[in-house]
């Protein structure tokens, strides 16, 4: 079976890509502090680097959404200057 190599983080179907807001510190380390999700701004809290690897920094973070806290784990892919969220 040929594998698929996609060329492009938009042609991946699982991943959503979403604009965020994130804090830079002198060292190059990133906090993100805001996203939006479909039309929705979420204020992060507590997050974790849950996975770093070459190509990309996950983490792990709570949102409040509607008064509901919920847990999400969004990735910055490092080449690309991308965030996402699996759809």
């Amino acid at each position: 079976m040929a594998g698929v190599v996609l060329r492009n983080l938009n042609e991946c179907n699982h991943l959503k890509i979403v604009p965020v807001i994130s804090s830079f510190d002198s060292k190059g380390n990133i906090v993100p502090l805001y996203l939006r999700v479909d039309g929705v701004s979420l204020k992060i809290y507590n997050p974790f680097l849950y996975e770093s690897t070459y190509e990309r920094l996950t983490f792990q973070c709570d949102v409040l959404d509607y008064n509901r806290v919920k847990q999400i784990r969004l990735s910055y892919h490092i080449e690309k200057h991308l965030w996402s969220v699996v759809n």
